[in-house]
């Protein structure tokens, strides 16, 4: 049974990364499957706990990245796929997904700004934008004011969590 669900979340999962890399968008009804298969893998596993074990793993990237979809630093797409596959993993699980897409979206965003040469810029950018929002509280969009050259799919990061966890098995 793990090693079915295993290759479930992962072809669910790939699909919404390439989803998102063709079209910037992540579509619902890919996240509503993987989120029931998730409840009944759950279920399955640790019976009425399951649900329990389900509910903290979806609900744990809501309150961890809400005040970042807030300011619209991170999509609603990236967090309903953490939520996913949160829902896989339990609390625990998803938890060590986050730390490992967090770490590796760093990674990326650094060799990215390397490669442009806009450390400094960005780095101005981002210092800026908290400035002024701590300034007059006022809210704006993040990504509204940023170029596009400094955007990328946060999916893929999420996508080599999810391997990161597996990898210590679900």
């Amino acid at each position: 049974m793990m090693e079915f669900t295993i290759v479930l979340l992962l072809c669910l999962s790939v699909i919404a990364v390439l989803s998102d890399l063709k079209s910037g968008r992540i579509p619902n009804g890919i996240i509503a499957a993987g989120s029931v298969c998730g409840l009944l893998y759950r279920i399955f596993a640790d019976g009425a706990a399951g649900i329990v074990l389900y509910l903290g793993g979806a609900i744990l990237p809501i309150l961890i990245f809400g005040v970042f979809y807030y300011f619209r630093m991170i999509g609603a797409g990236d967090i309903k796929l953490l939520c996913m596959a949160g829902g896989f993993f339990g609390p625990s699980g998803c938890f060590a997904c986050i730390k490992w897409a967090v770490f590796l979206g760093g990674l990326i965003s650094l060799a990215i700004m390397l490669r442009r040469h806009n450390i400094e810029e960005r780095t101005a950018f981002f210092a800026e934008y908290i400035g002024r929002y701590a300034k007059d509280r006022q809210w704006r969009s993040y990504m509204s004011e940023t170029k596009e050259d400094a955007r990328f799919c946060f999916s893929v990061p999420i996508l080599l969590g999810i391997l990161c966890r597996i990898g210590g098995s679900i």
